[in-house]
């Protein structure tokens, strides 16, 4: 992957984290639902002929469904996961105030997961355009360094 690919992918990443946590959160209770419905109470496990005329699977199609959950949760982990632990340690309690870090968690802040634009991002933090392209680009760095491209 060329390095101007891999700065479109950690942004990218980086302005669907919100949304990728949110459908997470959908996506395990859907699951919880499901694996809950282990009772053999109301299942039938004769073949019947739906119409398609092929036999029905009921545990097959059950089991089907919770390996799909598990691949979407395991594919949204891989974009989630590295960038969450980027959060922790931007805001972990040894980050001082007025260090790197703590700017560079303002960048991430407000620009990707407030969706302002730069200039708003520029009067709010009293930075100049260079500063916050650069800062910009230092946060995208080392996403990079967690998504491990």
């Amino acid at each position: 992957m060329k390095e101007k690919d891999k700065f479109r992918y950690a942004e990218k990443c980086l302005y669907d984290y919100k949304r990728n946590m949110a459908c997470l959160k959908v996506l395990r209770d859907d699951l919880r639902v499901e694996e809950a419905g282990t009772d053999v109470h109301a299942q039938n496990y004769q073949y019947s002929f739906g119409f398609t005329g092929e036999p029905s699977n009921p545990i097959e199609s059950r089991q089907i469904k919770i390996d799909n959950l598990h691949e979407r949760i395991r594919t949204l982990e891989r974009y989630t996961e590295p960038i969450t632990m980027l959060i922790g340690d931007l805001t972990s309690s040894n980050v001082l105030n007025g260090s790197n870090n703590e700017a560079l968690m303002d960048i991430l802040r407000l620009m990707y997961f407030g969706g302002n634009t730069p200039e708003a991002i520029m009067e709010e933090l009293k930075i100049s355009r260079r500063t916050f392209y650069s800062r910009r680009r230092s946060l995208v760095s080392v996403t990079i360094v967690y998504l491990a491209l």
